[in-house]
């Protein structure tokens, strides 16, 4: 065994009955006795292992199986077959005020908490003063939990597990309950705990999450293990399984600049370069021809710019322009050309398109196509970040003072 292994799991399955007799689902659960009847296989044959210092995505639509499976890595959840070892002390947050008393006190339930995890009295009385000071409870803090909102028991649970000691920390969904400023307050403590070597395991539809903060990613779809690997492939797997086109056998094509094969619709002729423009900045030009294979009332193309890590820096849907595309005829091509300033700092930046139909009320994606496109940003001056909004650092004078004072006053 690997010295920085903390977590690994071989063949896990999780299966539910559908008896609905109590009888049944008594015996079941007490012996271990299967009733022939049929089961809801939510798991099926997952292997994942969990190494120091990862930080552990893993992404599915609704019902994949990913609580399931967080439950069963966190010991919460006995799986139906399979192993699973841990080699650490495991902290888990599968779902706002999961595991918490509504009876308790936020500062009892705090207690109890710690007592789980294995901390002593001690190390535990020693621990309530910085985890009231994360959750920034004020008064709530000695108030019954019941009395709480979901991202007050957000708050109380985030700070509980940061502050155990765990050589896993597991984050279901969590991060996407509460106020802003305490999400940006989670995700600077995640970013300070991953410099000093943590390791987490998050559970997160969002793909900027994913991006910013992951080193790995898993796509979890009817509970099989359908990816494991980088962040931005994995956003890619899961982007076309949200857009029901992973479900089939034959995986849809990745092309960089070739022909991109969908139903009813398809981008040809990809091509893409920069010009100056100006102002003295670049603009970017898309240029691709749309076939249609069969007629099109109303068609709809959608291109996104993303940077290496996978964050999402701009989208661009004609649905939601002034001049919608017109209707397509079986084998008519329309010549697109997409046209952006290029502000963008130093980077790898891809570009990904969408073709898809119009029909009523419901925007019916036909095909989704990744990095058809790539260009590189090279070192602009000594801003830092994502785009470059020409910010400038001067020493003010008495004219800007007197400028800035006339501002204030209208």
């Amino acid at each position: 065994m690997s010295s920085d292994l903390l977590l690994e799991a071989h063949g896990v399955s999780k299966s539910y009955s559908m008896s609905l007799s109590p009888r049944e689902r008594f015996f079941e659960a007490v012996f271990g006795w299967k009733p022939d009847k049929p089961h809801h296989v939510v798991l099926e044959d997952i292997d994942i292992e969990v190494r120091r210092g990862e930080t552990l995505g893993i992404m599915g639509r609704n019902g994949a199986g990913k609580t399931t499976l967080l439950g069963i890595l966190g010991n919460v959840i006995e799986p139906s077959s399979g192993t699973v070892t841990r080699y650490g002390r495991i902290a888990v947050l599968l779902a706002v005020g999961a595991g918490f008393n509504p009876q308790f006190t936020g500062r009892e339930n705090a207690e109890l908490f710690c007592s789980l995890m294995g901390l002593s009295s001690a190390e535990t009385a020693a621990r309530m003063g910085v985890i009231a000071a994360f959750a920034d409870l004020d008064d709530y803090f000695d108030m019954p939990l019941r009395t709480y909102s979901s991202g007050m028991m957000a708050r109380l649970g985030f700070a509980c597990a940061i502050h155990v000691d765990a050589d896993v920390i597991i984050i279901d969904e969590t991060l996407a309950v509460g106020d802003a400023s305490f999400r940006v307050k989670c995700y600077e403590r995640i970013k300070r705990m991953q410099d000093s070597g943590q390791t987490f395991l998050l559970v997160s539809h969002s793909p900027n999450l994913i991006a910013n903060f992951c080193t790995r990613t898993i796509v979890i779809e009817k509970g099989r293990k359908v990816f494991d690997g980088l962040p931005l492939e994995g956003l890619n797997v899961y982007k076309d399984i949200r857009e029901n086109l992973a479900a089939a056998k034959k995986p849809l094509p990745n092309v960089g600049g070739s022909d991109l094969v969908a139903p009813k619709l398809r981008l040809e002729n990809v091509r893409f370069n920069e010009v100056s423009s100006g102002e003295g900045v670049k603009r970017g030009i898309l240029s691709c021809d749309l076939l249609a294979e069969a007629s099109v009332s109303n068609p709809v193309v959608s291109f996104g710019i993303r940077n290496q890590e996978g964050i999402t820096i701009c989208g661009y849907d004609s649905e939601h322009n002034i001049t919608q595309l017109k209707p397509m005829s079986t084998g008519e091509r329309m010549p697109l050309v997409l046209e952006f300033k290029n502000i963008l700092l130093a980077g790898a930046y891809f570009i990904s398109g969408r073709v898809a139909e119009r029909v009523g009320d419901v925007t019916l994606t036909l095909g989704t196509h990744h990095n058809i496109a790539r260009f590189d940003v090279v070192g602009r001056g000594t801003n830092a970040g994502l785009v470059n909004l020409n910010a400038t650092l001067t020493i003010a004078t008495e004219a800007h003072n007197e400028t800035a004072t006339e501002t204030a006053i209208r």
